[in-house]
This record gives C-alpha cells, structure tokens and sequence, in this order.
C-alpha cells in the first residue's frame, strides 16, 4: 500500500485515485493532487534550504524549474528532508539549460557536503592549546603521528566554488576578482555547529590526503619546495581537525 501511495505521488500511478472518498473520478482526482501538490512543494522548499547559494545565483523561478525536473525523477529514499538531494550535483551537470554554468554542479556538491557535516555530531578533536602543547613535547619529528578526525574530507574542483560560496555567506557578496575558472583545492570539516571550507594549496591538499592515508608525518610531507610545514601544520592546528597527536 505505501508503495502505491508513493508512485501515486510521484503521478506513476492512478491506482489509489477509487480509494479516495469523492463523489466522482474528478474530485477523487482533484483530492489525490493536492497530496501530490504539498509533496512537490516540500521537496522544493528542502532542495531551496539544501543548496542556497546556488539558488541565490540562479533565481527562484529557474532554480525551481530544475528543481521541478528533479522532484520528477528522483523520490526520497529517507524520511529526513535535508538528506534529499544527494544527486542533485550529478542531475545539474547533465541538465541542459545548466550548461551555460558549469561550476553550478560543483558548487551544489559543496553545498551538500557542508549541510551533512553540519548535521553529524560535533567531532571531539585537539584545541589548539592542546595540539601545541604535544608538538612542543615532541622528541622524535620522524616518528610523528598526526591523527584526522574522520569527518575531515577534501574536495578537489576545477573551478572556485569555495570562493564563491564564501563570498555569499556575507550580506553583500563581494565577487570582484574572483576567477570562477580557476581550480581549488579545500578542507573541509565541522567547526562549531556548522560545517565549514577551507582553501587549501596543491601541497596542503595532497599532505592531507596522504595523512588520511598513513598518518606517518615522513610519509605524508610532499616533494614540493613551496610546502611550508610549519605554517600548514599552524592552520590545521587553528582549525582544530586532529584528533590525536603522538610518536608512533
């Protein structure tokens, strides 16, 4: 039954429509569509909250169109409302009137990523005091440890989509300057209660990838005269994403 209710909808079905109390086929009709109406307007308010940035640079009215096309080929698989969506990056890439902005696919994933970290338990990892104060203890460099929290993830896109969302998290973005071509490399993480991006360089971005790895410090350090352990190890430390330290 709940499965027909379902595809009934998603109008891939009119089967429910004589089990609806009604005078007549168009009343029951009528009474089906209304269900079908407050679903699709849900769903659309959700993908709205979900991916924000991306509606503010489109508009409503287009970014409800895209919506309303992906509303009709994609139902929830959970009940909870802000894991809707999970696809929606793949959907705009290959969504035809999106091709004039091919960031905007980058961008929603950025954006969905940040709401499922903002919405995991708040991480128990190193205070910067804390970090510090174990580096400082440290007495073999080449046997350092230095341990992520699980929810660090990297994200790797070939246009500047961190930039741009950072920039909308200001009453009035500021975007003169910003080379939406250009290649990024970010962090990101859970601070607080919100899940946040940071701007990583080429080097940073494959140290870190390297610590999820093996979180040897010698195994990890990159082949590349401009990473600058110091200043990358005080970012990370300042942005609080380990959780353990130690001499292995």
């Amino acid at each position: 039954m709940q499965n027909q209710f379902n595809a009934a909808l998603f109008k891939q079905s009119d089967e429910l429509v004589d089990d609806i109390k009604g005078h007549s086929t168009e009343e029951r009709t009528q009474r089906l569509n209304v269900y079908r109406n407050n679903v699709h307007v849900s769903l659309q308010t959700a993908l709205g909250d979900i991916f924000p940035v991306c509606k503010q640079l489109v508009g409503e009215d287009f970014f409800n169109a895209m919506a309303h096309e992906y509303i009709e080929q994609n139902r929830p698989s959970s009940p909870i409302l802000s894991e809707y969506g999970d696809n929606f990056s793949d959907f705009i890439a290959d969504f035809p009137p999106a091709q004039a902005l091919p960031y905007l696919s980058s961008l929603c994933e950025l954006e969905y990523r940040l709401l499922q970290l903002t919405n995991t338990a708040e991480p128990k990892t190193l205070s910067l005091e804390a970090a510090q104060q174990t580096l400082s203890q440290v007495q073999h460099p080449e046997a350092l440890a230095l341990h992520l929290d699980d929810q660090c993830q990297l994200m790797h896109s070939p246009f500047s989509v961190g930039a741009l969302y950072l920039a909308h998290q200001q009453p009035d973005p500021n975007l003169k300057g910003l080379q939406i071509s250009a290649p990024e490399y970010l962090l990101l993480t859970k601070a607080g209660l919100y899940g946040c991006c940071y701007p990583l360089s080429a080097a940073e971005y494959y140290f870190i990838k390297a610590l999820k790895q093996n979180p040897s410090l010698s195994h990890a350090l990159p082949d590349d005269d401009a990473f600058d352990l110091g200043q990358t190890l005080a970012r990370l430390m300042t942005w609080q994403v380990f959780d353990d330290i130690n001499e292995s």
